[in-house]
């Protein structure tokens, strides 16, 4: 299958089912020989990415050098393997770019939410992506609120398809071209803000009215699909939106399990947004023009009302 590449970044992203079965071909420099790489990962050799990736990597006559628990890192290698989570992922990459900068690197996201939002490195990249890796009921639901957000930001075509026993793999590929090209157009904003800037201060307005009680009842995957919503009635409310899509979408949200409003008062949603400022004080919201469209809007916090009905 072809590889998606962001045409600004030395970067090629595999998205297939088994890659990891091919991990030691596509990982062998490109005139041959084979790499000594550099490991960062947390996760145990059992589990079945590590486990299956090694065997392809040994086969290949490639050699791992595990992360030593003292710095500085080993110098006699010539690349890096980073394998894991979106955590794992995005602590191994401040890593790379901290200590080891230019050194060819392989990404091997493990969950379905990380195959979607793996950090994007300045160093040459190849990242791999096996949709078909055991996944958690958690995992999933993460993955379907980002399949989701692409859905109603970027590809109206994807809403129908989340009511469906849709193909995983078909989806991050879809989801990682459009990201690639918010990449190459400097657009990544409108990805980043949309659902999270009122999702994640749902969560924060919680956490101050009730430290270390409402806010576990709620994780990230939920405070963005409230957040996804109330983007979208403010979208409304503000003659942004073009064509009301409000009740499709709060019928899909409620289709797989996931909440669109929230117990937070105006005063209290206002207060965290303030609070927490987004954006190097600059306030703005992704919010959709119509499904599959959005655009950055500038807001002010105090107009933030109305949005979580009870």
């Amino acid at each position: 299958m072809k590889p998606i590449a962001p045409k600004t970044l030395p970067a090629r992203i595999v998205v297939e089912r088994g890659i990891l079965y091919k991990a030691g071909a596509l990982l062998s420099p490109s005139g041959g020989g084979s790499r000594r790489f550099l490991l960062l990962s947390d996760l145990p050799d059992a589990d079945p990415a590590p486990s299956t990736l090694f065997a392809s990597l040994a086969k290949a006559g490639h050699t791992i050098v595990r992360t030593p628990s003292e710095l500085p890192y080993p110098a006699d290698v010539d690349a890096i393997l980073a394998v894991g989570d979106a955590k794992s992922l995005g602590d191994a990459a401040r890593l790379i770019e901290e200590r080891r900068p230019g050194l060819p690197c392989a990404l091997v996201p493990t969950t379905l939410e990380a195959q979607l939002s793996f950090p994007f490195l300045s160093s040459p990249a190849l990242v791999l992506c096996d949709p078909s890796l055991p996944a958690t009921d958690a995992d999933r639901k993460r993955a379907t609120v980002e399949f989701l957000r692409y859905a109603v930001g970027f590809d109206a075509s994807l809403f129908d398809l989340l009511y469906t026993d849709f193909d995983v793999g078909a989806l991050i590929r879809r989801c990682l071209t459009i990201r690639c090209d918010l990449y190459d157009a400097k657009k990544t904003d409108l990805l980043a803000r949309l659902g999270t800037v009122i999702g994640l201060s749902v969560g924060e307005a919680l956490a101050d009215r009730d430290p270390g009680s409402a806010e576990d009842a709620l994780d990230d995957a939920d405070k963005i699909a409230i957040g996804l919503a109330a983007a979208t009635r403010y979208a409304l409310k503000t003659g942004y939106c073009r064509r009301d899509f409000l009740s499709e979408l709060v019928g899909l949200l409620t289709y797989h399990g996931l909440p669109h409003s929230a117990l937070v008062a105006d005063g209290e949603l206002i207060a965290a947004v303030k609070e927490h400022p987004w954006a190097d004080g600059k306030n703005l919201l992704s919010l959709p023009r119509r499904l599959g469209e959005c655009g950055l809007v500038p807001f002010d916090p105090d107009s933030l009302t109305g949005l979580l009905p009870n």
